[in-house]
């Protein structure tokens, strides 16, 4: 699956609301002319195994050549664990810009658990690349933390190769920035091949958030799984775009997608379009899309026990994301998820306190 050529160095290449892909998230308005070219030059750090297992990866300005002897080294050393710091630092007086793309490739059935936290400063306009390649038996486990600033623009591609047998699972959490767009396509092998791809959002003051998934079915027997859930406020936008294509002769698939997403005042909004496209006549396909605001039940019932409204509130936020965390496997990562997600909780009850 080939992804279109993206350069945010080269305004002609830039999207607008005419391409049916960027509809909701028009990249060329919020790039109205190209960032300047980050010159800071890092090499990249020591690969070494860090206190929790991780093997240590930086991704700045260095972009991500290296990736690869990053994953082998931690697929050796640290039982397959692999912390990408994908922290950006812009500057002040302008956008500075960063583009990278990088590869990891697993051989039959090795596993790797790849954690990407992409966090920064300042003014930022960031675009990368990621393939990753599965061999026959391979798992790749990916967990990644979005919490950028909200003057930041960024653009994260990934390309996933299946294979049969193969396991890939991704958990994706935000926070949104003045433009954030998560984007993953999957060429699904089928024959065995399970892939989860799951992600929770929460997006306050004018936050934009963009998550594209595009999955294709070429094969039989192939198994997809999809939970995203989403807490919308103040005037912030969300954007959900999943496509699962099952082809002629893909008997034997099954897919399904599920979008969940609160609205927690007017102003809000949320763009979702969940599709299924199907040729295939033995498959078992599903697709859901449920868009509404908190619970005034459960709030009620929550404040009738002594709880403030405001704790009330944060408490059913809270628990309306911790599904998509509970499904990870990694203890570390599934702790750092929880704190991070309480945290973002937090923010979005103090910020509602306050406004009162």
């Amino acid at each position: 699956m080939t992804l279109p050529a993206l350069d945010i160095f080269d305004p002609s290449s830039y999207p607008t609301r005419r391409d049916e892909e960027w509809k909701y998230s028009d990249l060329s308005r919020v790039l109205r002319e190209a960032p300047k070219k980050a010159m800071v030059v890092r090499t990249l750090s020591e690969l070494e195994a860090e206190p929790d297992g991780f093997v240590y990866f930086s991704a700045d300005e260095a972009g991500f050549d290296g990736l690869q002897q990053a994953a082998d080294f931690a697929m050796r050393k640290s039982h397959g664990r692999l912390y990408i710091d994908g922290n950006d630092f812009g500057d002040e007086d302008g956008y500075l810009g960063y583009q990278g793309r990088g590869e990891i490739n697993l051989a039959a059935g090795q596993e790797l658990v790849v954690f990407e936290d992409y966090t920064g400063a300042f003014d930022y306009a960031v675009h990368s690349h990621l393939r990753f390649a599965l061999a026959e038996g391979a798992k790749l486990t990916r967990v990644v933390i979005l919490d950028e600033p909200e003057s930041a623009v960024s653009v994260r591609q990934s390309t996933i190769e299946t294979a049969p047998g193969s396991v890939f699972k991704q958990y994706v959490f935000s926070t949104g920035a003045k433009f954030q767009r998560f984007e993953t396509h999957v060429n699904h092998a089928g024959h065995g091949a399970v892939v989860e791809m799951n992600g929770a959002y929460l997006l306050k003051d004018k936050r934009h958030f963009d998550l594209t998934t595009r999955v294709n079915h070429a094969e039989i027997d192939g198994e997809t799984a999809q939970l995203i859930k989403g807490l919308v406020k103040d005037t912030a936008t969300g954007v959900f775009q999943g496509h699962i294509l099952v082809e002629k002769g893909a008997d034997g698939t099954d897919a399904r997608m599920r979008h969940q997403a609160l609205i927690l005042n007017d102003g809000a909004h949320i763009r979702a379009k969940p599709e299924l496209e199907i040729y295939a006549d033995d498959v078992q396909c599903a697709h859901g899309n449920t868009i509404g605001a908190l619970d005034e039940e459960a709030l009620f019932f929550s404040m009738s026990r002594g709880i403030p409204e405001e704790t009330a509130r944060a408490m059913l936020t809270h628990a309306f994301v911790l599904p998509v965390a509970d499904q990870i496997e990694d203890e570390v990562l599934r702790e750092t998820v929880l704190n991070f997600l309480e945290n973002a909780s937090e923010g979005m009850k103090e910020e509602r306190a306050n406004a009162l």
